[in-house]
């Protein structure tokens, strides 16, 4: 039998960074900190094999100096505006970035992160579909670096760069409370899914801290289209249970949120997450949790070029602010809540 003869993926390994690091190491690629190099050669040596015999392992040439962006639906300003972040950041680094979007199926997820690596990206900025196993994600995040927007898997060993979900929108569901709003409904998509889970949970603190009830005929939620949510705020303005105001825990949804109260004509509140284009010129008020998305994006891609270029601290877990806009017949006027 022959003798195990090492590998990238073994240098890698030993030297505790990622096979994209000894690669570049390997190819006397930029951006590596001498005190990774220095801990890739020392895992060479230690190996007992040449640069040479790595080398033939990869690709003639330079890495591709390419970073990967998973999203779910570049149709929508949210993520356009993290890939806008994104891509200012690789381009100082020179890099090109490649997107790619799942439409929320984890198969397309797990397709295209696996073509990705196998295309040996440098690094991957990830946005996991709300049904992403953490075995997908565990095993690539050894071969590359990788940095969660937006929500991140539990058990994986990864930066994330996340929204204040919580705050955001119990800050709406205060300001809702503070114009007199008493019966103020929800209404909402996955509640599984990290964010909205945070956001439904930001709205029952707000009603409990105000003192009311959280009554389950206002909470709507497996709402994925406007349509949809159009339907369920006309159920909840007209039915029995008769909210008075709304809130809608993403932009999509407050679209269909605010459709019904204009057919109804009530003089309903309506807040949402996610500032919506063209709100201000609503014929009526609307609090919108807002927030930087493409500072999202940027602070993502200066997460994952550290660990491109050799960083070995402890992970990250970056969570940006929101604040409350009012949109609408008031005007941009704009204005934190604490």
């Amino acid at each position: 039998m022959q003798p195990h003869q090492p590998t990238m993926r073994d240098v890698a390994r030993l030297a505790g960074v990622s096979a994209a690091t000894v690669s570049r190491v390997v190819n006397n690629g930029r951006y590596i900190r001498p005190e990774t190099r220095a801990s890739v050669e020392r895992a060479i040596a230690e190996l007992g094999f040449q640069r040479n015999e790595i080398a033939r392992t990869l690709r003639p040439g330079q890495t591709a100096e390419t970073i990967g962006l998973v999203i779910e639906d570049p149709a929508n300003p949210f993520w356009s505006a993290i890939t806008r972040g994104a891509e200012e950041t690789a381009q100082r680094y020179q890099h090109m970035l490649v997107v790619g979007s799942t439409g929320l199926s984890f198969e397309r997820e797990s397709d295209l992160l696996r073509d990705l690596v196998r295309r040996r990206v440098d690094g991957l900025l990830v946005v996991p579909t709300p049904q992403a196993h953490r075995d997908l994600h565990a095993e690539l995040a050894r071969w590359v670096p990788m940095v969660f927007i937006d929500r991140a898997p539990r058990g994986v060993a990864a930066d994330s760069v996340l929204l204040d979900n919580r705050g955001g929108a119990r800050k709406a569901v205060e300001h809702l409370v503070s114009r007199g709003y008493r019966r103020i409904a929800y209404v909402g998509g996955d509640p599984a899914v990290g964010t909205g889970a945070s956001r439904l949970a930001g709205y029952k603190h707000a009603l409990k801290n105000a003192g009311l009830s959280v009554d389950p005929q206002l909470v709507s939620l497996e709402n994925y289209t406007v349509e949809a949510a159009l339907a369920a705020t006309t159920e909840l303005l007209s039915g029995p249970v008769m909210a008075d105001a709304v809130f809608a825990d993403n932009n999509r949804m407050c679209l269909g949120v605010l459709q019904a109260v204009y057919r109804q004509g009530a003089d309903t509140g309506v807040a949402g997450f996610d500032d919506v284009e063209l709100a201000d010129l609503l014929p009526t008020s609307v609090a919108l949790v807002a927030y930087d998305a493409v500072e999202m994006g940027r602070h993502a891609a200066e997460l994952l070029f550290e660990r491109i270029g050799g960083g070995t601290g402890p992970f990250k877990r970056a969570v940006h602010p929101t604040r409350i806009v009012l949109r609408g017949s008031n005007g941009a006027l704009e204005r934190i809540v604490t």
